[in-house]
């Protein structure tokens, strides 16, 4: 198995627009789809390297295409497609996942992608990108790059204390956030603004 440093993961969700696959796919060494997201990739022309799952949403069409020598079967039912997937990235201990077609769908596989993550994002940085914003999972402070005037927000998975942030119109210094608290539609200042707090964990929400 060659190294891996970039890693896309092309879930079974909704469908983006072929470009925005396509502009992934390039920044990627690697792309790992999940189960029925093969069908995905290969409709905006991507042909995975790999695709894991229990193999029960994948076309037949797209299996022949691909072909069995790409295709890894992972039967257990106590885990979902994407956690087999980052169960892969961090056996070949990938540094950077980038996941893309996570949500639309079945709402409760959305909010199983989005709250499971958080048990591998200390291994690896993840970043769930779509064509409309990039959603970053996160457990400790961090600095984020975007365009001056982008739209910024914060949904604490969990309770959340010494909440500060900076470079953002709608400050905050030492807060705390508990779960049904969110801080949306804030405003960048410059290109660049930090979130830092002592304990917790939260999905910021980078507006394009």
């Amino acid at each position: 198995m060659q190294t891996i440093k970039n890693l896309l993961i092309i879930a079974n969700g909704q469908e983006e627009n072929k470009t925005f696959i396509k502009t992934c796919a390039k920044a990627a060494d690697f792309i790992l789809a999940l189960d029925g997201g093969a069908d995905t990739a290969l409709k905006a022309g991507i042909m995975p390297n790999l695709v894991i799952g229990d193999l029960d949403s994948i076309s037949q069409t797209a299996k022949n295409k691909i072909g069995k020598e790409k295709l890894l079967k992972v039967s257990r039912q106590d885990n979902t497609d994407l956690e087999k997937g980052l169960d892969f990235a961090h056996y070949f201990k990938v540094p950077n996942i980038t996941i893309i077609c996570a949500q639309g769908g079945r709402i409760d596989f959305t909010l199983s992608n989005f709250s499971s993550v958080f048990n591998y994002i200390d291994k690896a940085q993840i970043i769930f990108k779509t064509s409309s914003c990039d959603i970053y999972p996160i457990k400790k402070s961090t600095r984020f790059e975007c365009k001056k005037g982008a739209k910024i927000s914060l949904i604490p998975m969990g309770n959340t204390t010494g909440l500060t942030l900076k470079n953002l119109k709608y400050t905050l210094k030492n807060a705390s956030f508990k779960i049904g608290q969110t801080a949306v539609s804030n405003i960048a200042l410059k290109n660049n603004f930090e979130v830092s707090f002592t304990k917790g964990q939260l999905l910021v929400i980078i507006n394009k």
